[in-house]
């Protein structure tokens, strides 16, 4: 008989104990804390690319609104040499990832304008964002005197 209280009272202290829950519970929680933090820190990568972009587009937009004939180094006189600086000015702000082939530039009757797309990833697997980030920027062609 002595042999059944003594596992009544190992039951007793089994159901009492409560060490491995914490650890259970953080178990559970963790992950998804994860997800949420690195969630945020790829919202604010996405965005820092998308204002670079803005900065760089409107850079490209009134260098190629500029250019004059009297300069010589002619850094914006053509839509390839516009999208040229344009990368390199992106370069320039740490965003090694936009080429060229990102940048457009054209000149429709707003005057002087440079667009830029670009295919945003994760870098974090588990962080399902995937969009096109966009910037546009338009400058009045100022007439060669």
């Amino acid at each position: 008989m002595t042999g059944r209280i003594g596992m009544a009272a190992w039951h007793r202290r089994f159901r009492a104990a409560r060490g491995g829950a914490m650890a259970a519970e953080f178990a559970l929680v963790m992950p998804l804390l994860l997800v949420f933090s690195f969630g945020i820190i790829e919202f604010g990568r996405a965005m820092w690319m998308r204002s670079t972009m803005q900065s760089v587009v409107e850079a490209a937009a009134r260098c190629y609104a500029l250019d004059r004939a009297e300069l010589t180094t002619r850094l914006c006189d053509t839509a390839e040499n516009v999208q040229g600086f344009a990368a390199t000015a992106a370069n320039n702000s740490g965003v090694a990832s936009l080429t060229a082939d990102n940048f457009t530039a054209s000149s429709p009757a707003c005057g002087r304008q440079v667009e830029a797309s670009y295919d945003f990833q994760a870098l974090v697997p588990a962080i399902p964002l995937s969009v096109t980030l966009t910037a546009k920027a338009c400058r009045p062609a100022t007439p060669v005197t």
